[in-house]
């Protein structure tokens, strides 16, 4: 078996890493991307989703490990490794990067964006210290292909913008960008003398209520829509179609419809885990009040609808 077989047989029975490689695949349609673009970049503000596409070049390196099998539909984007690294450190994995033009004609710039996805608002540290080591990763990575030597003047903005999930009450519905600003100590240095402003960092930070401000805060809306577990899948293509004007095309289609049925396994799958723990707190109770094996066997087969069997298994495992 390949590696990529391996990879594809463990997506199958993970529903949590499957979800994962999905969000990440239905993030990168260049739609989606334009509508985050749109309303979140400073240089595609006001410009519309439709308009912002052609500007987004090439197809992203995702993942490895395909969620779906052979082609797409929907125009990609790419062009960039999405992964970066340097000696003894680990290894960073971009969930999306890409080549982007900005839509001025006079002077069009090349940026970078990268966008990520985070279920975690609390993983031990503040999320945006990781987003600007992100955004100062993509900076430092340029060195040798945009550019060489000494012509610090062709580095490319870049973006790091993240999607940020189950987030606290102060935080929802929110979009934030951090970056470099000028600030004169002494004198007045003409703000349009230097070239400074090549890294940004972006929050968007959603709702756990999806129909809370829906019109003012239309991306987060767009967003949420996409990764709720609330609705089925025909509620969020039709909220997708009649409120963004997004084809729905038979890709993002399957995506949507897969997106939703991954929702329902990891529910299941935590819902099957709180009753085996359940389970095993109530045997480890009956036993410490001297209850029979057999006794314990008949309580929980009523109390939590299992079979003999299963209820054996679960003995069995408790007197290990």
């Amino acid at each position: 078996m390949t590696e990529t077989e391996i990879s594809r047989t463990i997506d199958t029975t993970n529903p949590r890493a499957a979800y994962d490689e999905n969000a990440k695949e239905l993030l990168a349609e260049k739609i989606i991307l334009a509508h985050i673009l749109s309303s979140s970049v400073p240089e595609f503000r006001n410009v519309a989703p439709e308009d912002i596409i052609p500007l987004i070049e090439g197809t992203p390196q995702v993942s490895e490990v395909p969620v779906f099998p052979g082609g797409t539909i929907n125009p990609k984007v790419t062009g960039l490794s999405n992964e970066d690294s340097t000696p003894n450190e680990g290894k960073v994995t971009y969930d999306v990067r890409f080549f982007v033009w900005t839509p001025d004609k006079k002077s069009m710039l090349k940026l970078i964006v990268d966008i990520e996805a985070q279920k975690d608002y609390y993983p031990g540290y503040d999320i945006v210290t990781r987003c600007i080591y992100y955004g100062a990763r993509m900076i430092s990575s340029q060195a040798g292909t945009e550019f060489g030597n000494s012509d610090y003047n062709n580095i490319k903005k870049v973006y790091s913008i993240w999607i940020c999930m189950d987030t606290p009450k102060y935080a929802e519905n929110t979009i934030t960008e951090y970056s470099f600003v000028q600030k004169n100590i002494l004198g007045n240095f003409p703000l349009n003398k230097t070239r400074f402003d090549l890294i940004s960092v972006i929050t968007i930070c959603l709702s756990k209520n999806i129909f809370d401000n829906k019109k003012n805060f239309k991306l987060n809306r767009l967003l949420s829509v996409l990764f709720t577990s609330e609705l089925d899948s025909g509620e969020k293509k039709k909220i997708i179609e009649t409120e963004y004007n997004i084809p729905m095309t038979e890709d993002l289609d399957r995506k949507v419809s897969v997106m939703c049925n991954l929702s329902e396994a990891i529910m299941e799958e935590g819902i099957e885990k709180g009753i085996a723990k359940g389970i095993k707190s109530t045997i480890l109770l009956l036993r410490k009040e001297n209850y029979t094996d057999m006794r314990i066997k008949k309580l929980i087969m009523e109390q939590y609808n299992i079979s003999e069997d299963t209820a054996n298994e679960y003995l069995c495992i408790n007197e290990n």
